[in-house]
């Protein structure tokens, strides 16, 4: 995806889709406090570089949301879903509402831990997350793993209380295609899993590699996932199909402390 579009905008476009939908409302948005020379010590100190999305995610708003609930397609995720990704990826909003049923995964309301960016010390929990993954790694002596094997990661969520979704940061944003899973950046760590190079887990490639279990391609798709609900359509299609009331969606936020 490169830089073809303009990262602040975005995330501002986001946030405000959050509004739209009626998750959140805008006196839950302070001006973020993150500073260039934050971010410029933070990527020093963990010898990672954030890509520019997250960077103005993290420059856009101070918040202390916890979590978000969406209508995601866990299934083809959990799979891979090239087909699902794409849409992920590249369609509009109105592109997506006008496909028929047939063509739209099945979705599910899927809790997402946030990771609040407070105004006072405002990095404070991505930092505690990014070196809770590299503990985890340290303690993987079974595996022959340490934290240096997974420092190209970024931690910037908790899905479904379950485990970090992580942008591996050594993937080239530029290589990212909806067509070949090889080159997506987002992927997920099971809390549970103690040996990620064990059978049914393998979090580590051939190679010797940590990859993670991917998940997205890159973060902007979560941003359309959760922030922009491009599926919001499609489950209340869904709910009325299957007799469901659709719940309100001020129930999909939570905030507070973390």
């Amino acid at each position: 995806m490169g830089n073809k579009y303009d990262e602040k905008a975005f995330v501002k476009g986001a946030y405000q889709a959050l509004i739209d939908r009626g998750i959140i409302t805008e006196d839950m948005l302070m001006p973020s406090t993150v500073t260039d020379e934050m971010i410029d010590a933070f990527e020093r100190e963990y010898d990672v570089k954030l890509p520019p999305l997250l960077r103005a995610y993290l420059q856009t708003y101070c918040h202390n949301i916890n979590g978000l609930k969406a209508p995601v397609p866990g299934d083809d995720l959990i799979h891979r879903n090239e087909d699902t990704m794409r849409q992920i990826m590249h369609m509009d909003i109105d592109e997506i509402n006008e496909l028929s049923q047939d063509e739209l995964p099945y979705v599910e309301l899927t809790w997402c831990d946030m990771f609040p960016i407070p105004e006072k010390d405002p990095l404070s929990v991505f930092r505690r997350e990014i070196e809770g993954i590299r503990e985890v790694a340290d303690c993987m002596v079974e595996d022959d793993l340490s934290a240096a094997d997974v420092k190209q990661f970024i931690p910037f969520a908790d899905w479904m209380s379950a485990g970090p979704l992580c942008i591996d940061t050594s993937i080239d944003e530029d290589e990212v295609s909806s067509e070949d899973v090889q080159t997506w950046q987002v992927c997920w760590f099971d809390h549970e899993e103690f040996h990620w190079k064990q059978q049914g887990v393998e979090y580590v490639d051939d190679d010797g590699n940590v990859v993670g279990d991917t998940r997205m391609a890159d973060f902007r798709c979560f941003l359309r996932l959760y922030f922009y609900g491009i599926y919001d359509k499609n489950y209340e299609v869904q709910s009325e199909e299957s007799g469901e009331d659709v719940p309100d969606k001020s129930e999909w936020c939570t905030v507070g402390g973390y």
